[in-house]
């Protein structure tokens, strides 16, 4: 009886042992991904800086406007009328909304009036001109696919040249360009995580 006992005992004790064991496992594996997802999402501009990528390809613009709400803004206001920040400059505002990134965009003011805005659109981004009648497209990869001309009733598609290319690259930058020459470095550095996830977005 008594060893009957104690081998019940014994089975009773591993039985709980692997039940904790397991209970730990689970929420360290949980706490690890959420640790992870947030590294990231707050770091994303680094390791984007630091992906290779097929020439054309823009990881830092995706990577910018995917993680508005995680990423650090400089001069950042959050006392502002909608989901997001805006940020005072010396020739007007400019408002990061991060309501999902179906309701993500970068719009800029200048005299308090609405200047030019970043949109997604169709699986990829819209920089969209209001004070011009062109819009100019980008596919997910933030590689530069067309303009648009919207003056006349039907809009015209026309490729991207070299001063369309220069005006873009102009209007990105006063965008967030401050938030790249801002950005942070992680701690921890995931960035063969990050690459796994991305390269093959970049480069195909």
């Amino acid at each position: 009886m008594v060893e009957e006992f104690m081998v019940k005992g014994k089975k009773k004790h591993r039985t709980l042992f692997v039940a904790v064991s397991i209970s730990f496992s689970v929420i360290f594996l949980f706490v690890a991904l959420i640790y992870i997802w947030l590294n990231l999402g707050k770091y994303s501009v680094y390791y984007a800086q630091h992906l290779p990528h097929k020439v054309g390809t823009n990881p830092v613009m995706v990577a910018v406007f995917n993680n508005l709400d995680a990423i650090y803004i400089p001069n950042a206001n959050y006392d502002v009328p909608f989901g997001g920040v805006r940020v005072k400059t010396s020739e007007g505002d400019i408002d990061y909304r991060f309501e999902g990134l179906k309701n993500n965009d970068i719009s800029v003011f200048k005299k308090g009036e609405l200047s030019f805005s970043l949109k997604p659109e169709a699986g990829g981004l819209d920089l969209i001109d209001f004070v011009t009648p062109y819009t100019y497209n980008f596919n997910s990869k933030g590689e530069f696919i067309s303009v648009t001309y919207s003056e006349e009733t039907t809009p015209k598609t026309i490729k991207p040249t070299l001063q369309y290319i220069i005006i873009v690259k102009e209007k990105l930058n006063e965008m967030y360009g401050f938030i790249v020459s801002h950005r942070q470095a992680p701690k921890i550095n995931l960035q063969w995580i990050y690459n796994l996830f991305n390269y093959w977005r970049f480069n195909s």
